[in-house]
């Protein structure tokens, strides 16, 4: 099985989940959508036997990886800390969005040679999180620099520049003509493909 069955097996199996969050515009997936988007969009230019080019392909890739990750994570809070429940988990979003922060910074940090002593303090601000989630509790707005103050020295005495993958895919997603600066909601695009998808199954 190649990447692009894998990735359309996945959306299948999440079909009616990915839907219902997009349908929503959820805040929970506020900062994947144009992954998502620009992922669908190579997904569909493969299917049309289009070549990618060996950038496109390790945008794929990455993206998927990427959403499939986040989602899991989502659906994972959504299940056992919810019970199923959007609405209650739409009320956390503020909270879930901050621990898919710390996850990308863990995920990017676990790429480096970078003494484990530094990454504790990141991982028991990360248990903090959880501790809100089982509470079902958004966090404090200080929590957010709170994470700055705890990544920032870990990337300045690494020498690592973080670069969020969102913020990548934002634009590659302008690039393409899938998102017009404000021309188009980023959630209109992607429920756009999500909708058509849904009428042919």
């Amino acid at each position: 099985m190649n990447i692009f069955s894998d990735y359309a097996n996945w959306k299948f199996e999440n079909h009616d989940f990915i839907y219902e969050l997009v349908k929503r515009e959820s805040k929970t997936i506020s900062r994947i959508t144009c992954v998502l988007a620009v992922v669908d969009y190579l997904y569909e230019k493969s299917l049309k036997s289009e070549t990618l080019s060996e950038d496109e392909e390790l945008f794929f890739s990455v993206g998927y990886d990427y959403i499939y990750d986040n989602f899991f994570t989502i659906k994972t809070i959504l299940e056992f800390k919810f019970g199923n429940d959007y609405s209650q988990l739409e009320v956390c979003a503020k909270t879930i969005n901050l621990l898919l922060y710390v996850n990308e910074f863990q995920s990017e940090l676990s790429n480096q040679s970078i003494d484990s002593h530094d990454l504790i303090p990141l991982q028991d601000f990360k248990e903090k999180i959880h501790t809100y989630l089982d509470k079902k509790e958004n966090v404090p707005d200080t929590f957010f620099p709170m994470l700055n103050d705890i990544v920032n020295p870990i990337f300045e005495k690494n020498g690592i520049e973080l670069n969020p993958l969102e913020s990548i895919y934002y634009e590659i997603a302008i690039e393409y003509g899938i998102y017009k600066n404000n021309d188009m909601d980023m959630y209109q695009a992607v429920f756009n493909y999500q909708k058509e998808n849904a009428k042919k199954k």
